[in-house]
């Protein structure tokens, strides 16, 4: 009989770190502070009318953004507001939420982070427990909040299906070697720009470069696509200015022992792998092919950033992954993982 999926119990990622130390990334423009529940707009409501921006022609709101900081209403230097004056929990639900996910398997729920925080990639942090990662992960009712499900088969190949166990020990030698953050390429196994079916690479660094506008993420779209043309086509690079340096700059300052670049890498690769999102477009092999992409575009832009010294190499590592992780959920990169052919 095939495993239903499950939520309990949770399940930590070997080697996960992460501490809020109020670097305040999460409250930015990297994403859509959303999307927010009803109850999180009517408590918004109450504190105030400016907190909410609906996006009608998607039928969703998300927290309003400042034009000047590119940061939530509710955010200052000191933290946020609604955290100071009303505690943790009367936070909207995406707030409390991030960076952990929820993925339900046969064996219990999975528990993932996302790289886009410096709270996530930089400095001395203390180890993901099943207690400080459950009361973010509650919804409302206080139930588990999963955002992912995956049953008893799981592609491995595009031709080859296994169930759940089998995929847990297929996986533990790769899931050791990305947190060890040795041989990357090796362990993925996997050639990086994939053909693609419907588009082509050159078509995609230009939508990425042709994404405009105020928003530090649209500065972290051309980085993406001027990597990406730089490594099929050669391109020349332009400047840009570096999209959340003062975020890192001050996250540096908690660096007691720099760790490699590809440590930091292979930290992020560990949660792609450890999340399972990736069947949602396919089989393991197909994701690993994407990983690599991605990889050789973090290499490239850390390349391109101050390396000087140990420091800076861990910063900048930090800082291409993070680049990388916002690129990975946007329309843009959705379409190219579609688009992906698998040999």
């Amino acid at each position: 009989m095939k495993g239903r999926a499950r939520r309990e119990p949770l399940l930590i990622r070997p080697g996960a770190r992460f501490e809020c130390v109020g670097d305040g990334l999460c409250c930015s423009d990297i994403h859509a502070v959303g999307a927010l529940t009803d109850d999180d707009c009517e408590m918004l409501a109450m504190i105030s009318e400016d907190a909410i921006d609906r996006h009608e022609e998607e039928e969703a709101a998300v927290m309003m953004m400042r034009s000047d900081t590119g940061r939530c209403v509710f955010w200052s230097e000191a933290g946020c507001a609604i955290h100071a004056r009303l505690g943790a929990n009367m936070k909207p639900t995406p707030c409390i939420q991030f960076p952990y996910a929820l993925t339900a398997t046969p064996a219990g729920g999975r528990v993932s982070t996302q790289h886009r925080c410096t709270c996530r990639t930089l400095g001395p942090l203390p180890p993901i427990t099943e207690d400080s990662a459950r009361p973010c992960l509650l919804d409302a009712n206080g139930e588990l909040k999963m955002e992912h499900v995956v049953l008893d088969e799981v592609p491995w190949t595009a031709t080859e299906k296994i169930p759940f166990a089998e995929y847990q020990a297929r996986e533990a030698p790769l899931l050791d070697a990305l947190i060890a953050g040795r041989g990357l390429k090796n362990a993925l196994d996997a050639e990086p720009f994939p053909a693609l079916e419907g588009t082509t690479w050159d078509a995609v660094v230009e939508e990425l470069l042709d994404f405009r506008g105020p928003s530090r993420a649209a500065t972290a779209s051309r980085w993406f696509g001027e990597a990406l043309g730089f490594l099929v086509e050669r391109r020349e690079r332009t400047e840009q200015g570096r999209p959340w340096a003062d975020a890192f700059e001050h996250a540096g300052a908690r660096i007691v022992e720099p760790v490699s670049p590809n440590r930091v890498f292979g930290d992020w690769l560990a949660d792609e792998l450890w999340s399972m999102r990736w069947t949602h477009y396919g089989s393991l092999a197909r994701a690993r092919a994407e990983w690599a992409t991605r990889l050789a575009v973090a290499r490239r832009i850390a390349g391109w950033l101050d390396v000087s010294t140990p420091k800076r190499d861990n910063i900048a590592a930090a800082e291409a992954v993070m680049i990388v992780d916002v690129i990975g959920t946007t329309d843009p990169w959705d379409k190219v993982q579609r688009a992906m052919t698998e040999a």
